[in-house]
């Protein structure tokens, strides 16, 4: 355990370097600087709490797509404001027989592919496709996306978004909780379960992406360990399972990480291995109490909606045997967190019908649409299109993906035989998350379950949004 870590988290920000100077420390070649539009004034480079904990600062007035506005007008503008709840709820603005029309649609077409009439969907989609608009209401930009996602084919929208990729991550991250609720929640269980004794902190980290997850344990760590603390972070190397590459390669994101901890002075070494070669390498490691012995953290974010890549449940179920096995082998020298956006977890008994699945998901994805749309004004509309075509689609797709949700269950009784021990979250961690998703001004709501009060929720209005849970 750090025992003084949660007083430094509360710090003074007032020596902070000026914005200039971060900016100047964190940019590296080939990396671009947005301005200060897209920074989060005297946060940034703050451990943990503070870095998660923002002020209603952050702007998105350079994020324009004004030609999409001009070429896309909606037939309702109208933002839907009603509680969440099954689909039928229209929009406040939006005829109810054009909700209900746009509703059945969407079940008739869950219908089809459950029973295999791919004519007959492929028919409902076009009707789906005259009704979606991404200015519209909530029910009509779920259609639109949903089109868009079983369409395959790359959009003028996503492909105008995509020259603001950089910023728009930055305002999405920044903007909405649920990325910053996941990893907050999930750096909290690893730093609490640090040993005061490691002389190595190595993290294991399923899906590292752009990184943004880690700055925050850096900071943490070199505040704590100076240079006593020596800390390793590997990726895992999948096969690529799209064409796609991604967009940020991983040599670029263990630039900046050796960057960041090189302005902290914290000694950082950033690699990536595929599983084999790790697995091999956890068998070799020393126990504790053997000395300079190396104490573990496996990290596994899945479905979060600013996640640019997409595994399937096989690399989920490999990656948490090798974290357990690994774990074991060193005596129980470690932990495990895993953070949940679209619902692998659900623990599917029997095969519910895909029609099933699909209309409880869409209901995920409605909600997500309305927790976007009170936490940006309507001015600011060009900006919300170019942040949904870049990351809803790509959600969207993963949730009401057949054949992944087809995988799950088949490989639901593996899962649930990983046989991992659940680990009971601080009730401390629980308030600040709380306070973190500003529960009581917003619509989101943090709880505490799970076996063992090991998991925690992110939800909005009636619907759990993203799940971490913490094991060991």
């Amino acid at each position: 355990m750090f025992p003084d870590l949660r007083p430094s988290l509360a710090a003074s920000v007032d020596n902070l370097p000026s914005l200039e100077t971060r900016k100047e420390q964190l940019m590296v070649d080939g990396v671009k600087d947005f301005g200060d539009d897209c920074m989060v004034s005297n946060t940034s480079l703050l451990p943990l709490r503070e870095y998660y904990f923002l002020e209603d600062d952050v702007e998105l007035q350079n994020l324009h797509m004004s030609p999409i506005a001009s070429k896309h007008q909606a037939m309702d503008d109208v933002n839907s404001s009603n509680d969440t709840g099954p689909l039928i709820f229209p929009g406040d603005g939006m005829e109810v027989d054009e909700c209900l029309s746009i509703v059945h649609l969407l079940k008739a077409y869950g219908e089809a592919m459950d029973i295999e009439m791919r004519e007959l969907a492929e028919e409902i989609t076009m009707r789906l496709k005259e009704k979606g608009y991404p200015t519209g209401s909530t029910l009509q930009r779920l259609a639109y996306y949903l089109v868009q996602a079983l369409d395959k084919q790359v959009s003028f929208l996503r492909e105008e978004a995509m020259i603001n990729y950089e910023i728009a991550f930055s305002a999405f991250y920044q903007v909405f909780p649920y990325g910053r609720f996941a990893h907050f929640t999930a750096n909290s269980v690893i730093l609490e379960a640090i040993p005061e004794d490691a002389e190595m902190v190595h993290i294991v980290d399923f899906d590292i992406g752009k990184g943004v997850q880690w700055p925050p344990i850096i900071e943490a760590l070199a505040i704590q360990g100076g240079q006593r603390v020596e800390v390793r972070f590997t990726s895992i190397k999948w096969e690529q399972e799209e064409e796609d590459p991604p967009l940020q390669s991983f040599e670029e994101t263990q630039m900046l990480l050796h960057e960041h901890a090189r302005h902290y002075g914290l000694r950082l070494k950033v690699e990536e291995k595929d599983l084999v070669s790790l697995d091999s390498e956890m068998k070799k490691t020393k126990k504790i109490g053997e000395g300079n012995y190396e104490w573990l953290a496996f990290n596994c974010m899945v479905g979060l909606p600013h996640m640019e890549e997409r595994r399937n449940v096989r690399s989920v179920i490999e990656f948490l045997k090798l974290a357990k096995d690994s774990i074991r082998v060193k005596g129980g020298g470690g932990t495990i967190t895993f953070g949940d956006g679209i619902g692998w977890g659900k623990g599917l008994q029997g095969w519910p019908g895909y029609g099933n699945i699909f209309e409880g998901q869409l209901g995920q994805f409605k909600t997500l649409l309305e927790s976007m749309d009170n936490q940006l004004p309507h001015h600011l509309r060009e900006a919300k299109i170019a942040i949904e075509c870049l990351f809803l689609i790509p959600y969207v797709s993963s949730l009401i993906d057949m054949q992944m949700w087809k995988e799950i269950y088949r490989e639901s009784r593996a899962l649930s035989e990983v046989g991992l021990e659940p680990w009971s979250m601080r009730n401390d961690n629980v308030l600040e998350a709380k306070e973190l998703v500003r529960e009581g001004e917003s619509s989101y709501w943090v709880r505490i379950e799970g076996v063992k009060q090991n998991q925690m929720v992110l939800g909005y209005r009636g619907t759990p949004l993203v799940k971490v849970s913490s094991w060991r």
